[in-house]
């Protein structure tokens, strides 16, 4: 058999219309299958459902943290403002190892309004909690500051890059427990 230009035209041509039919009539057959047998397949779609307390409650206790009596402060709060329920109580890891080293008597573990000599002192945790959701929704949150790294350099711009890390840290340890 002689090769002419135009029977290696067709040769070369000839697999990928080849490959393409297949492929087509493959996926066409695959999609009749699923569609034939759709009927009788049953779909379970869902999330996984999350103790926020309990996945609290036990990153607390694993930190031994003074916290663990206001884990429904902090749910409360993250659903009032739609933040993450992790969020805040990671802060409070970040600048305080979770509520164990603060300015005695300032209820403070998030670091709020802690610039130099000055200082914010709270009556208790149950108002910290309250007032730094209710600041991140207000100061953060409303001005588009919505996630750990669009917060960092606001909440704490000489070390923004560590307290970001920090943060995302005691997240994780939070989902850990999820």
């Amino acid at each position: 058999m002689k090769i002419t230009p135009k029977t290696k035209i067709t040769l070369l041509i000839l697999p990928v219309f080849l490959s393409i039919f297949t492929a087509f009539n493959y996926v066409s057959a695959s999609n009749d299958n699923v569609l034939a047998n759709s009927k009788s397949m049953t779909f379970e779609i869902g999330a996984k459902k999350i103790d926020r307390k309990q996945a609290l409650t036990e990153f607390f206790e694993l930190y031994n943290s003074p916290l663990i009596e206001n884990v429904d402060t902090f749910i409360e709060i993250a659903d009032k403002y739609q933040i993450d329920y992790r969020l805040i109580p990671a802060i409070s890891c970040m600048e305080s190892t979770c509520g164990k080293f603060l300015i005695e008597g300032s209820y403070n573990p998030f670091g709020w309004g802690i610039y130099g000599n000055n200082a914010i002192y709270f009556k208790n945790y149950d108002e910290a909690i309250k007032t730094v959701g209710e600041g991140l929704n207000k100061g953060y949150f409303a001005k588009g500051l919505n996630t750990v790294d669009k917060i960092a350099p606001v909440y704490t711009p000489p070390n923004s890059h560590n307290w970001k890390n920090g943060v995302n840290f005691f997240i994780k340890r939070i989902s850990d427990f999820e």
